[in-house]
């Protein structure tokens, strides 16, 4: 118990804990490709399960891959942060990242998301992304301001 050695051990396990449920999230995401752990310095790592269970930095991964490990851990953190709470949040936002992933990516994310309706957690996106946006069955519309003093307008879109 000398300094912050106690501190220190539960935030460990804390980043155990989280990155335990995000690895799984990672693997349903990539479809068994992916899975992340921490290693003995505590960074991350990624565990690439289709060559083998190699384990290579996070550094190597692509943009697109890059974004799900880290929708993986946000949506991991989230739920360990809701779990402390008397009050569950049951909203979750994400902003944009969706650029970088090519048609097949998107998927995956867009079929991640609107399964997490299952979860009780509802998902705000925001994002440039036609087909992103597409997919989106209720949308807030954000006009921005014109150049005249009228203020921005925000409507509401129900496909």
């Amino acid at each position: 118990m000398k300094g912050r050695k106690f501190v220190e051990f539960l935030a460990e396990e804390q980043l155990v804990q989280v990155t335990r449920e995000a690895s799984q999230r990672l693997h349903a995401l990539t479809r068994g490709r992916y899975a992340i752990e921490v290693n003995e310095q505590n960074a991350f790592v990624i565990r690439d399960d289709a060559n083998g269970g190699v384990y290579r930095p996070v550094s190597t991964l692509s943009g697109g891959e890059t974004f799900l490990t880290s929708l993986a851990l946000a949506l991991s953190l989230s739920t360990s942060i809701q779990l402390k709470g008397q009050h569950p949040l049951e909203f979750f936002f994400l902003d944009e990242g969706f650029g970088t992933l090519d048609q097949d990516l998107l998927e995956t994310v867009m079929e991640a998301l609107e399964n997490l309706h299952g979860e009780y957690l509802a998902v705000g996106v925001i994002s440039h992304v036609p087909d992103m946006q597409q997919r989106v069955p209720k949308r807030l519309v954000v006009t921005p301001a014109s150049p005249g003093g009228s203020g921005s307008t925000i409507e509401m879109e129900t496909v």
